[in-house]
């Protein structure tokens, strides 16, 4: 985990402060119906407030999504709230946003992908998990709200990284994330989209580059991480700060495509050769998945590389016409 970015470094979830009673509440990871990571500090959050000070009666719809144990302030007409009992998870802490409608801070575009209670006055509520789109849109205009009005965001958040995980959940509202034009290898020539957020590039001097969003390298191991080049505002200012793109070149970007084109939902990965990838990390990185030597995790024996004769090393089918590192 990132102390100062809040970011967990297996999932790339944003991690939030819980008190210790409550975060006794939360199911083992195992346990869990979708997996919300909690950090636990000894001191509770200075905006929580008491439940009976949130502006809305929560009892009749309890039954659905539980009764209210915890509340926090984010903003006006904004709280995060846990509750216990819901029907999904009945015994454990399940973690909402709730949105009052006279919010000052919340447009009627994010409203409406809440779900409306059935309550007076009217509340719109949203998951609190990565993958749920209203809740990164919610959580950017309530701290974008905060900065407007000279208040301090919540510690271990910001705008861009709120912006940039956003565009990886909900690109509709956000926008896709942009393709770079400038690379630690000069400008970009051409380009060619694997992915939103997932970029070939072309630069002159290097050849064939990929370029990785910051939510996106959440899943890749740490060791391939540290192959990557980074441009030289994402240097003098921390990538966790800026959340600006990772870039490989073409001998190191097996790496990262390896690690990441077996993800759920992955689109792309048709469009990779899987044999001749495997052979350009045994060729570049041998002691790739062995434990032994740099940038090589432990993989079990059952999991190690297998080369393929003939496949060659060209997994992405233009770069055999283009210039290699």
């Amino acid at each position: 985990m990132c102390d100062t970015a809040f970011f967990c470094s297996e999932c790339g979830t944003k991690l939030r402060e819980l008190p210790p009673e409550i975060a006794a509440l939360v199911p083992p990871e195992s346990q869990r119906h979708i997996p919300v990571p909690v950090v636990v500090k000894g001191d509770s959050s200075e905006k929580q407030i008491p439940v009976s000070e949130l502006p809305f009666d929560f009892h009749t719809v309890e039954n659905q999504y539980g009764t209210i144990h915890f509340a926090e302030t984010i903003c006006p007409g904004v709280y995060y709230i846990g509750t216990k009992g819901n029907k999904i998870s009945p015994h454990f802490l399940t973690e909402y946003i709730a949105v009052t409608e006279d919010s000052p801070a919340i447009s009627s575009e994010a409203r409406a992908y809440g779900v409306q209670l059935p309550i007076i006055p009217r509340v719109y509520l949203y998951d609190n998990d990565y993958d749920c789109k209203g809740r990164h849109v919610v959580e950017y205009e309530a701290h974008k709200y905060l900065a407007e009005h000279g208040l301090p965001l919540p510690k271990g958040y910001s705008l861009e990284s709120d912006k940039s995980f956003g565009m990886e959940v909900c690109p509709e509202y956000f926008g896709e994330f942009p393709i770079p034009e400038e690379t630690p290898w000069g400008p970009v020539l051409r380009h060619d989209r694997l992915f939103n957020g997932l970029y070939w590039l072309e630069t002159a001097e290097v050849g064939w580059i990929l370029a990785i969003a910051y939510p996106l390298c959440s899943g890749i191991w740490p060791e391939t991480l540290e192959l990557a080049s980074l441009n030289k505002y994402d240097q003098e200012n921390g990538i966790d700060n800026t959340c600006g793109y990772r870039f490989f070149t073409y001998k190191v970007s097996c790496l990262p495509i390896y690690e990441m084109i077996d993800y759920d939902g992955n689109s792309w990965g048709p469009r990779i050769n899987r044999a001749a990838l495997e052979n350009a990390v045994l060729k570049f990185f041998p002691n790739y998945g062995s434990g032994d030597g740099e940038h090589s995790p432990q993989f079990d024996a059952g999991d190690q590389i297998q080369s393929t004769p003939g496949a060659g090393i060209d997994f992405y089918n233009f770069l055999a016409k283009s210039k290699m590192p």
